[in-house]
């Protein structure tokens, strides 16, 4: 790494997009962020704020009004931050901002956000982030770091060296945010097994308004968590990423320990914003329907009910279904 300052680009400043942020503040980059009006205001204001480990971890931040307006720090790399459900919406500007050489990389959940993104960008420049740590913003904009699971994981679409990625990647080290390089394959395994945990559960509090902690101890409930456990992990099984043989209980181990609150697509459809179902159920719903064989039946009635909620909400047309649900 050179000794010139680097421009990160940061589209979304919540938990994650701060956490990330701060720690690359942390390590001397600039950071350049655009988000929601309020959001921007308060980054203004406080810059980045994080406490992590009892630390308070604050940097000035410069912002941009539009993700479009980037373009004019000419950033090093962009991070994306967002819900993945506004992909479609914000890469235009993100392909525009980055043009043809800016390293652009997603921290969202889901299966998948990398590929949509190459459809803007060229792929050759598309990183996927799979994230290991977890917080909450409170109304002020501070973050507080909940844990933190190392290593966060990163990987390239195609297989080749990235000098800008390892750049990114030492100074989340040198910064306390651990993180390592991965091969493409074992990227979207990664990324695949964690979106199976969230399947199991976003979507089953979200339609029955229960904290994840109900939804693991309820008796009709437990049941279904394992069910989309088995159905996600039988997806998995057939694209060859395997886990170990004691994968199915490490899962459930690992739900067991869900808090008692309510998880973001609970938020979401209160709050009558679009849900990241398309990217998680859906998108295992998805790949499993092309193999043409699996029982995904305890899927597909979560992306069923989710879809309509968001019609019923006014986030989705009401023709609006992909394929892969309509016709099993």
């Amino acid at each position: 790494m050179s000794g010139d300052k680097i421009t990160v680009g940061t589209i979304g400043l919540g938990p994650v997009g701060a956490v990330v942020g701060a720690c690359l503040a942390k390590a001397g980059a600039e950071i350049v962020a655009t988000d929601l009006p309020h959001r921007i205001s308060q980054l203004e204001k406080s810059g980045i704020q994080v406490y992590w480990d009892n630390e308070l971890l604050q940097y000035a931040v410069r912002t941009a009004d539009s993700i479009r307006a980037m373009a004019d720090a000419r950033p090093y790399c962009m991070i994306i931050a967002t819900k993945a459900s506004i992909l479609k919406q914000i890469m235009p500007e993100v392909a525009e901002a980055a043009g043809d050489h800016c390293l652009v990389i997603s921290t969202q959940n889901g299966i998948g956000t990398e590929d949509e993104i190459a459809r803007y960008v060229p792929p050759e420049n598309v990183c996927r982030m799979v994230v290991n740590f977890a917080g909450g913003i409170d109304a002020q904009g501070v973050v507080r770091v909940g844990w933190f699971n190392p290593p966060n994981c990163f990987g390239l679409i195609e297989e080749r060296e990235e000098p800008r990625l390892t750049t990114i990647i030492d100074m989340l080290n040198s910064a306390g945010l651990t993180s390592e390089l991965v091969s493409p394959f074992t990227i979207k395994k990664k990324a695949f097994l964690k979106t199976v945990l969230n399947a199991s559960l976003l979507p089953l509090c979200a339609v029955m308004e229960l904290t994840m902690k109900q939804a693991m101890q309820g008796k009709a409930t437990r049941p279904l968590v394992e069910k989309l456990v088995r159905e996600g992990l039988s997806v998995a099984e057939r694209l060859e990423y395997d886990y170990g043989e004691d994968i199915f209980e490490q899962c459930m181990g690992y739900l067991d320990k869900g808090g008692d609150h309510h998880p973001s697509m609970t938020v979401d459809l209160q709050c009558k914003l679009p849900t990241e179902i398309d990217f998680i159920n859906g998108k295992i719903l998805e790949i499993g329907h092309s193999f043409g064989d699996l029982d995904l039946e305890t899927h597909r009635f979560f992306v069923s009910l989710l879809m309509t909620a968001e019609v019923k909400n006014g986030t989705r047309e009401p023709d609006d279904f992909p394929e892969y649900l309509l016709n099993p």
